[in-house]
């Protein structure tokens, strides 16, 4: 992922946010966007539980 496209997704939603880091909300709409959570193989539990690991 770019740094641009990181940044983007971080701040999304968060005024105060500098972009350096991304809160678990915006993971999770990261992975909805990248389609990467559909339903059946990959939730939104399991990109949160993913993001509660690696944070």
């Amino acid at each position: 992922m770019s740094d641009k496209a990181f940044r983007k997704f971080a701040i999304h939603g968060d005024t105060r946010a500098t972009g350096k880091e991304m809160h678990g909300k915006n993971w999770s709409k990261l992975c909805k966007d990248c389609q990467v959570i559909d339903g059946k193989n990959v939730t939104i539990t399991d990109v949160d539980i993913v993001f509660s690991k690696i944070k």
